[in-house]
């Protein structure tokens, strides 16, 4: 994405489900960027956030947020877009991520969606930024709505979980695993599951998402960091208290261990939450598929 020559009004969807590691690469594009032309230390790449229920003037005033410059309650649209307008080329700034960018098809989103694809192409042919936005894959519907937003946006960067139906997916998600361990292994903690069983009931309760292997092993590590032993209870009981509802994640640290077509329904089950399809690649996932459409 920095490749991208910062004076042609690149737009670049990144999107995916949810805890699939779309924040670290966002994080990676803003840490790596060069500094702004500000008196106050800035990078020239900028991450705004957008809020639920937003419009047209919450998407300027987002990014001015994140330029630390704020607005009056009382500033309409094309004040807070002409200021941003103004702050990009005093700043230098050559890249805005716009976070949560599916905020705008939500439900109570006070503008529709052709409008809402208009404000992100006149700010990337106004200004000659790259324009990320990153968010749920629902955003689609609105490029694909809109085709002069459509014909200025390149393909779309789409973060999926690990496929476990996929071997080099199943390869990748346990050397994740085993990077994670490792690091709770070498501040004393020991595992009492064997590594592969662990890879699958991990898989399981993430649906394919590292991001959140990550923040189960963190809740289990504070909660056995006097005895520094983790065995399924352990697991189990993290799983629980960070899960708020839904098919609970805690079954995959049952006694048995879960099969393969559980942790196809895992995966599957994240790509619908997502808007995604799930293609069966394996016996086990054509199961999947022929329990949704009986289910439906």
């Amino acid at each position: 994405m920095r490749s991208q020559d910062p004076y042609h009004g690149s737009i670049i969807p990144v999107l995916g489900p949810t805890r699939v590691g779309k924040s670290a690469v966002m994080s990676s594009l803003v840490d790596t960027s060069d500094q702004a032309k500000s008196l106050v230390p800035m990078k020239d790449t900028v991450w705004a956030t957008l809020p639920p229920q937003t419009n047209g003037k919450e998407i300027y005033r987002s990014i001015l947020l994140a330029l630390g410059l704020r607005t009056a309650p009382k500033e309409n649209t094309a004040t807070s877009r002409e200021r941003l307008y103004r702050a990009i080329e005093s700043y230098g700034i050559k890249t805005i991520i716009i976070d949560e960018i599916h905020h705008l098809i939500e439900r109570g989103s006070n503008m529709p969606s052709r409008m809402a694809g208009d404000h992100l192409k006149t700010l990337a042919d106004a200004t000659r930024i790259n324009l990320v936005l990153s968010g749920l894959p629902r955003f689609q519907s609105i490029i694909d709505d809109n085709e002069q937003l459509r014909d200025r946006a390149q393909q779309t960067i789409l973060f999926k979980p690990y496929d476990w139906q996929i071997e080099s997916d199943r390869a990748s998600f346990a050397s994740a695993v085993d990077s994670a361990i490792s690091s709770l292994e070498d501040t004393g903690f020991k595992f009492e599951i064997d590594f592969e069983d662990l890879v699958r009931r991990l898989y399981g309760a993430s649906g394919g998402r590292v991001p959140m292997i990550a923040r189960l092993l963190k809740s289990v590590a504070l909660s056995t960091e006097l005895t520094h032993q983790i065995g399924l209870p352990d697991l189990r009981k993290a799983a629980k208290a960070m899960q708020q509802s839904g098919i609970p994640i805690s079954k995959f640290f049952s006694d048995d261990e879960p099969d393969e077509i559980e942790l196809m329904r895992s995966f599957a089950r994240t790509m619908s939450e997502a808007g995604l399809d799930f293609n069966a690649e394996t016996i086990p996932g054509l199961e999947v598929v022929w329990d949704v459409k009986a289910a439906s």
